[in-house]
């Protein structure tokens, strides 16, 4: 491996991990295009340096750029799933407001437990708020339109942008 390669990989590293914030180490190597060993090694050493942060959560050890809250790692860290995303947008979009965890899986076909299960990160992270009915239904809906419009549309130019690249990429043989 020359020193530009090593430097590229580090770099191409760094700028996935801020583009995609609470990105996983498989994740991030899948991204990348290298082996497992040499997406770990650019990690420990960007980590080493201060240029990123690893965080335990879960299953995972998550990556954030220095300096993220830890508000925003909780927030990013549950963005990070397609569903989470799916869910938001939906409820986002604003046709119909505070839904119930069945009005969602059935419109979303997803099943009731996928749904309580995102939807709790999702009120965790103070994306969706939880409000009870006087007949005692749970309903839910956006917090902050405006906030999680922005995050949707920061991680889908993200995930395009790094999609065209990879098709990009396919031409460079």
């Amino acid at each position: 491996m020359t020193l530009n390669t090593e430097l590229s990989n580090r770099a191409q590293a760094k700028l996935i991990v801020s583009m995609f914030p609470g990105i996983h180490l498989r994740k991030l190597q899948k991204a990348m295009g290298t082996s497992f060993t040499t997406a770990r090694h650019h990690v420990d050493s960007l980590e080493r340096d201060g240029e990123i942060v690893r965080e335990k959560d879960r299953r995972y050890d998550r990556l954030y750029p220095a300096g993220t809250t830890d508000e925003m790692k909780a927030v990013y860290a549950v963005l990070q799933s397609n569903t989470a995303r799916r869910i938001l947008r939906f409820l986002e979009d604003g046709r119909e407001e505070d839904m119930t965890n069945g009005d969602l899986s059935e419109r979303l076909g997803l099943p009731k437990s996928t749904l309580s299960e995102h939807m709790t990160d999702l009120s965790r992270v103070n994306l969706v708020r939880r409000s009870i009915t006087g007949d005692g239904r749970v309903l839910y809906d956006i917090n902050d339109r405006e906030q999680v419009a922005r995050l949707l549309i920061a991680f889908e130019r993200n995930l395009l942008s790094v999609a065209a690249d990879a098709f990009i990429d396919l031409w460079d043989f």
